[in-house]
């Protein structure tokens, strides 16, 4: 909690924001970002000069893509369970009313419906590529980090995602900001 012109701000953590590179997922607009770097035992905080702005188009974009029963992005898989994936054969990540799947062709690799158990967040840290990319965590035992074409892409994912779980009414913590917890470096919203 911080005290700034008589105001009081209280912060919530970014869960598994723990490296230098941060990219602001929709939750994030309207607020102001906070990272705490920790080096020995010095704890040095900065600030974004002023609140994250959505990016342009995209609620429009996100309109467009809900007047369908399914939305559709092509995607890599990065991760599966923790472990760089050899493959780099393009997926669909279909995000669905009541489900999501990914799958290649024909081929299904996971089909989960909306569960508590679900995560799905922007992926904290990863290079050039983490503004592009999300954590799945389809049920427990099965996890994915997925690399979009294009940041709107993820950003509309994730918005799509999270309205069709409110709408199933399972809607979890972890379904909004992931579990992960940060060491290094703190990012952090008010």
């Amino acid at each position: 909690m911080v005290s700034s012109g008589g105001n009081i701000h209280h912060f919530e953590g970014c869960g598994g924001a723990n490296k230098p590179i941060y990219a602001p997922e929709p939750l994030d607009v309207g607020k102001i970002l906070r990272a705490d770097v920790v080096s020995d035992s010095q704890t040095i905080s900065v600030t974004t000069v002023a609140t994250v702005d959505p990016a342009p188009g995209l609620t429009s974009y996100v309109q467009s893509l809900q007047r369908r029963s399914n939305a559709e992005f092509h995607v890599l898989i990065s991760q599966m369970n923790g472990h760089d994936y050899p493959s780099h054969s393009v997926h669909v990540f279909h995000v669905g009313k009541s489900r999501i799947k990914l799958s290649r062709g024909w081929i299904n690799k996971t089909r989960e419906s909306y569960s508590t158990s679900m995560q799905l967040c922007g992926v904290r840290g990863g290079g050039n590529a983490a503004s592009k990319s999300l954590f799945w965590q389809a049920r427990k035992g099965i996890s994915f980090v997925l690399t979009f074409e294009y940041e709107r892409d993820k950003n509309a994912a994730i918005i799509i995602a999270r309205k069709y779980a409110l709408d199933s009414h399972l809607l979890g913590v972890k379904m909004l900001l992931g579990s992960r917890v940060s060491a290094t470096f703190h990012f952090k919203i008010w």
